[in-house]
C-alpha cells in the first residue's frame, strides 16, 4: 500500500548529528510514510547509519542540499513531501501535524517554527516563539519564514512552480519555493509544528554577523531581486570562522 507522505532528509558528512534525527523520524506517531536519504557525497559514516533507518538510501551526485532534496522530492510516491534537515530533531506529533495541514483544501505548503536542540527545553521554547513572532512580521512582507528543516508540499504544487532547480544557487532557497508556491495556492504557517535544529550555523555566524546577513538575504526575496547567491552564506561562514 503507497505511504501518504514521503520525508526527504540530505545528507552530506552528517555523522555526528544523522542518528537522532532519524531516530526521532522513526518514533513519530504518524506512521503511514516513506523515509528517504539523499546522501549527497559523505565520505563518513553517513550512509551507513542512513541505511539502519531509511526506506530508500539515493545518491544525488550534483552537489548542494537543495539539489539532494530534490531528489528525494522526484522519487518520492506520494504527493504529499515532508523536507527535513539531517541536523534536526522532530516531535513524535510533527509528521501527524504537517499531514493534516498539507490535507487541507487549498493547502499547498506548510511550515513551521526552529528552536535550537542544544538549547535547554524552557530556551527552546521561546527560540520557536521567537521565530513565530518573527515569521508573523515578515508574512506582510510576502517573505515565509519556511526553512526546509521543517517544511512540507503537495508535489504537484512543487513541480508546477519548478522546484529547487531554478533556485538552488542563491541564498535561502527554501524561503524562495515558499514564496513562489502562494502563486499556486495558499502556503499556511502552523505555529505547532516545531522542530529543534543545531545552532551551529548560528555560533558560526555569531548574533552580530546573523542580522545584517539575513536582512540582506530578506530583502533580496522580498525585492525578488534574485541576487544574492548561496556563495554568499558560504564566503560568510568562512570569513567568520578565519577570524576576518
Amino acid at each position: 500500500m503507497k505511504p501518504v507522505i514521503t520525508v526527504v532528509v540530505p545528507v552530506l558528512n552528517e555523522e555526528r548529528h544523522l542518528e537522532a534525527c532519524l531516530r526521532s523520524l522513526r518514533a513519530q506517531t504518524f506512521q503511514d510514510y516513506e523515509l528517504l536519504v539523499v546522501d549527497n557525497g559523505s565520505t563518513d559514516a553517513s550512509v551507513s547509519i542512513a541505511q539502519r533507518y531509511a526506506d530508500r538510501v539515493l545518491h544525488e551526485p550534483k552537489v548542494g542540499p537543495d539539489l539532494a532534496r530534490h531528489r528525494g522530492f522526484l522519487e518520492a510516491r506520494t504527493e504529499f513531501l515532508a523536507s527535513a534537515d539531517a541536523d534536526t530533531v522532530y516531535p513524535p506529533d510533527w509528521l501527524g501535524r504537517l499531514v493534516r495541514a498539507l490535507a487541507r483544501k487549498g493547502v499547498v505548503g506548510v511550515f513551521g517554527p526552529l528552536g535550537f536542540k542544544e538549547s535547554p527545553r524552557v530556551l527552546r521554547q521561546l527560540e520557536a516563539l521567537g521565530y513565530t513572532l518573527l515569521a508573523l512580521g515578515l508574512w506582510p512582507l510576502g517573505v515565509p519564514l519556511a526553512g526546509a528543516a521543517n517544511f512540507g508540499c503537495r508535489k504537484s504544487a512543487y513541480l508546477a512552480v519548478g522546484g529547487f532547480p531554478p533556485l538552488a544557487h542563491l541564498a535561502n532557497a527554501d524561503f524562495r519555493l515558499a514564496k513562489r508556491l502562494r502563486r499556486v495556492g495558499r502556503v499556511v504557517f502552523l505555529p505547532t509544528l516545531r522542530a529543534y535544529t543545531s545552532n551551529r550555523t548560528f555560533r558560526a555566524l555569531g548574533p552580530w554577523r546573523t542580522v545584517p546577513h539575513t536582512l540582506r538575504i530578506w530583502a533580496d526575496i522580498a525585492l525578488e531581486r534574485d541576487r544574492v547567491p548561496a556563495a554568499h552564506y558560504l564566503a560568510v561562514l568562512q570569513r567568520n570562522r578565519s577570524g576576518r
